[in-house]
């Protein structure tokens, strides 16, 4: 898999590093007008399909722009966010990143995650630990009250939404030392993985803004879970709430009880 890993890799770099050079690209609305799409999501995807293809010719490609071709059965397929942080790039704030996920049934089997304003490039396979520029990387140890957690606004009906999230967000805003919300959820879940920050959770997310990174939380040391406790799945969008141990223990109760 260090050839996989090594392929993988110089693919996100050679379309990833151009990203910061770029001011100049078109903007335009999706589903509604907080949910953007740039041409340098589509020129990323298009760059990533290229490359990929050479990487695993017989795996499905399947991106957030571009849900059209379905895996068979047993077979390897790329799922790919091309930009997780678009409005973060549009706004030339450098939070953003490329991540790709080898799957197959529905299982994450490889995740990688890359920002090319940090450089940073976070990898995992199953059972084999999880790494940031080839130096592994474990969770936090820390409790709830001594925890940094990061949350995401999703993609629903915003008034649902803030009633879905609030319950925890007062938990947190009152016992944690802080909470952040930065807006790129494949990132975030590689800093909780990182130990940067201790937890991370969001009501309404696709599968391309977790997939890669919630396999590399895993393979750190992490839990990522629906707000119910589920597996989360690849097929659909849902519900996120992932830590260290001790602090997913400590919010997955009132997470259940949110949803």
């Amino acid at each position: 898999m260090e050839e996989l890993r090594q392929s993988i890799e110089r693919a996100m770099r050679q379309a990833g590093d151009k990203l910061p050079t770029q001011r100049d690209f078109a903007v335009r609305s999706k589903a509604n007008d907080h949910d953007f799409v740039t041409d340098m999501d589509v020129r990323m995807q298009e760059e990533l399909r290229v490359s990929l293809a050479k990487v695993l010719p017989e795996a499905a490609f399947r991106s957030e722009e571009d849900l059209s071709q379905q895996p068979a059965r047993g077979q390897l397929y790329w799922l790919v966010d091309p930009i997780d942080g678009t409005t973060n790039f549009v706004r030339d704030l450098h939070l953003s990143c490329l991540a790709v996920a080898l799957c197959r049934d529905g299982e994450a089997l490889a995740g990688a995650v890359y920002c090319p304003w940090s450089g940073e490039f976070f990898w995992a396979e199953q059972g084999r630990g999880a790494f940031c520029n080839g130096q592994p990387i474990h969770v936090s140890d820390k409790v709830l009250a001594d925890a940094v957690v990061c949350f995401g606004q999703g993609y629903g009906e915003r008034p649902v939404t803030l009633g879905k999230l609030y319950p925890l967000l007062e938990k947190c805003y009152i016992e944690c030392v802080n909470v952040r919300a930065l807006g790129v959820a494949e990132l975030m879940l590689c800093y909780v993985a990182a130990g940067r920050m201790d937890g991370y959770f969001e009501y309404a997310i696709m599968p391309w803004d977790y997939a890669a990174g919630g396999l590399i939380l895993r393979e750190a040391g992490g839990v990522c879970t629906t707000w119910t406790g589920d597996a989360p799945s690849l097929a659909h969008g849902g519900s996120i709430l992932a830590g260290n141990p001790a602090c997913h223990t400590a919010l997955q109760p009132l997470a259940r009880d949110s949803y």
